[in-house]
């Protein structure tokens, strides 16, 4: 029988093997290297969106906050200015009452009553003078009491002096305006 020597055939065999084994794992570490790579920078590009994202959202929060802070000042000085034009349209109603009082009393003046001063306070006006009579000083109060019917009038001095050598009933007066009554409390919107 012929006898065929096959260890030379194995040996290549297995060198083959070898080769093979060592092409395949070399294969799969370069494949697994590209991967990992791929892996990689997609994570870095994901990492490096997110990171832009976070400054942009960061820059857009500071923005947002000067904006803020601009409209929390915008805010404070309208209400300075409500605060304000309350206080001139108080002003203009006060003058327009201070002109109505005036009015009044000086409506209510009867011919030969003097009058000498007026000083007004917040809740009063105190009127000084003189009235060729007390008759006449009682007809002004009177007038009075029809041109200002809310308000309390109260003769404090009268008395006779003389003026020039003209007899004269000296008179002050206290007017005292009504109370008024608290204002409503505005509801909150």
């Amino acid at each position: 029988m012929i006898r065929i020597n096959l260890l030379p055939v194995r040996a290549a065999k297995k060198k083959e093997s070898l080769r093979q084994q060592a092409s395949v794992a070399g294969l799969s570490i370069v494949l697994l290297v590209l991967i990992l790579g791929v892996f990689y920078f997609s994570l870095y590009s994901t990492v490096s969106s997110l990171k832009e994202s976070i400054s942009n959202s960061e820059k857009e929060s500071a923005r947002l906050d000067k904006e803020i802070g601009e409209l929390k000042n915008i805010e404070a000085e309208k209400k300075v200015v409500l605060e304000k034009l309350n206080i001139v349209r108080q002003l203009e109603v006060n003058k327009r009452r201070h002109i109505n009082v005036i009015s009044d009393i000086a409506r209510a003046v009867p011919e030969r009553v003097w009058i000498d001063s007026l000083r007004e306070t917040e809740q009063t006006v105190v009127v000084t003078g003189f009235a060729a009579s007390d008759d006449i000083l009682a007809d002004f109060m009177r007038q009075l009491e029809k041109n200002l019917p809310s308000w309390r009038i109260e003769l404090e001095i009268a008395q006779r002096t003389e003026k020039e050598k003209i007899k004269l009933a000296a008179f002050t007066m206290r007017l005292e305006k009504p109370k008024e009554p608290p204002p409503a409390a505005k509801p909150k919107a």
